[in-house]
């Protein structure tokens, strides 16, 4: 069951600097021992078509009327709504025009139970809000088809998965396979190729799309996966032959492609690819989720990795400066 927040002065009720936006109310003598006065408890809060609704629980009010008892709910500087009612209302819902109003922040939701002379509050975690939340009616609440029909295609130690996006309004799709590679394409993909695999190890490939917008930013389908085990003899040796070179892209000895992306060939040292596959598993890790560079707002203490304009995987300042001047030594390192 939910409870019910009055405001009595809630200069004393919600958190000092927030209490001025509400109302004080004279309240009488307490009528009860404040024993059964125990905090109000946040059940839930959940997208609501633009806004977010709110529940609130348990009822711990005494039965009859007590001037003074009360509910309240605060969403940041907001007071959303006061109520008497004996309990009866557990929810609100918080406007789509006031989750707007805090674009790029994380206010919190604040719920107090009041009594004469007592209060006790329950305030939310920080609720990060993207920079660019969509309005009501735009059917943010639908869930995120997923890719399907992916397909493996095999050589020279290297798969390239195909599969079919299941929407054209991506902004994004993410590619993973073993061990923990997982790389953000464009919302237009509809292949990558893996780096070298191990002759006859099984690898789990899984895709995923994402639709950009919504209260807490992007939104993902499910993972669609497919599981394939590399040829235990290939038909060809991993860093190409006389018969099948790489083309201009092929490496000095001592040199192996960087593969931040699919599509990255800068030639590298192997200790410096491993770091890069690291740094890849662990980018969703070090983002902010929200901030001044939108939802690729890098952790404190990291930077973009920058391998090109497009590339936000969050890294140290260290690996930054090293893939400036892995990418300077590029055409040298050519073979």
């Amino acid at each position: 069951m939910n409870r019910r927040t009055a405001r009595r002065s809630l200069e004393v009720a919600v958190l000092g600097a927030l209490a001025s936006n509400l109302f004080t109310m004279a309240v009488s003598p307490a009528a009860h021992a404040a024993d059964d006065h125990r905090p109000p408890k946040i059940i839930g809060i959940t997208p609501d078509d633009g806004g977010l609704r709110v529940r609130w629980g348990p009822d711990t009010f005494f039965p009859g009327s007590v001037p003074g008892e009360s509910v309240t709910v605060q969403f940041g500087a907001y007071a959303e709504g006061h109520w008497t009612d004996r309990g009866a209302t557990t929810s609100h819902t918080i406007s789509a025009a006031r989750v707007r109003s805090y674009a790029g922040q994380a206010p919190r939701v604040t719920v107090c139970y009041l009594w004469p002379g007592d209060s006790k509050c329950a305030a939310s975690d920080p609720i990060p809000i993207a920079p660019n939340p969509l309005p009501p009616g735009t059917g943010q609440l639908r869930g995120v088809p997923a890719p399907y029909g992916l397909k493996v295609t095999y050589g020279d130690y290297r798969a390239t998965v195909q599969w079919v996006n299941a929407s054209s309004q991506y902004n994004k799709v993410l590619f993973r396979y073993d061990p923990g590679t997982q790389w953000d394409l464009s919302g237009k993909a509809t292949r990558a190729t893996t780096g070298t695999l191990v002759p006859g190890r099984t690898y789990v490939f899984k895709v995923k799309g994402s639709w950009s917008g919504g209260i807490t930013g992007s939104r993902y389908s499910p993972w669609t996966e497919l599981r394939w085990t590399a040829p235990a003899y290939p038909p060809y040796h991993p860093g190409g032959s006389q018969k099948k070179p790489y083309g201009p892209d092929t490496c000095k000895q001592g040199y192996v492609w960087r593969e931040a992306t699919p599509a990255d060939r800068v030639c590298v040292t192997p200790a410096t690819r491993n770091q890069t596959r690291l740094d890849n598993a662990q980018a969703a890790a070090r983002r902010a989720g929200a901030g001044p560079y939108g939802p690729d707002t890098c952790e404190q203490g990291y930077v973009w990795r920058e391998t090109t304009p497009a590339d936000h995987v969050c890294v140290t300042p260290a690996t930054r400066n090293q893939v400036r001047a892995d990418n300077a030594q590029a055409a040298a390192r050519r073979a």
